[in-house]
């Protein structure tokens, strides 16, 4: 009695746990990551009872309290050397809007020179960053 040779199945891989497993990957990576928001310059910004929330400019200025800027993720010593970072993150900008982010205890007269820059180099609108005192409400004169 001659027996007919079995029909050996073609091992197969089955791909569909292997792209669960992907998708599930992605997902977490996605949900558990964090993002970097602000600037990398510790900048302590002063209150105001009237700050209302702005959108962020399209050029953002952090100015320390050592007087540093930065600009674009780099800072720079002062505002000599900060001029050409200005300039060219001003001309790549859409609106030319500078947001001007101040630690409370810098320099006046260094923010001032911020705010003339940005306007020499052609900002056309300039804010000025604060954060909203929430023991008071919006628009009340404060008693000095």
């Amino acid at each position: 009695m001659e027996f007919l040779p079995r029909r050996r199945e073609r091992p197969s891989i089955d791909m569909s746990p292997l792209v669960d497993v992907v998708f599930l990957l992605i997902i977490f990576f996605t949900v558990s990551t964090t993002f970097k928001s602000g600037t990398g310059l510790p900048v302590s910004l002063p209150s105001a009872g009237t700050a209302a929330a702005q959108p962020a400019g399209p050029v953002e200025v952090a100015v320390g309290n050592d007087g540093r800027i930065e600009i674009a993720g780099r800072v720079y010593a002062d505002v000599g050397t900060a001029r050409p970072a200005l300039a060219e993150a001003l001309a790549a900008a859409e609106p030319k809007v500078v947001f001007v982010r101040g630690d409370r205890q810098a320099d006046y007269e260094t923010i001032v020179a911020v705010i003339d820059m940005a306007r020499d180099l052609g900002a056309q609108g300039l804010t000025l960053a604060t954060f909203r005192r929430t023991d008071e409400p919006p628009g009340r004169d404060r008693p000095r």
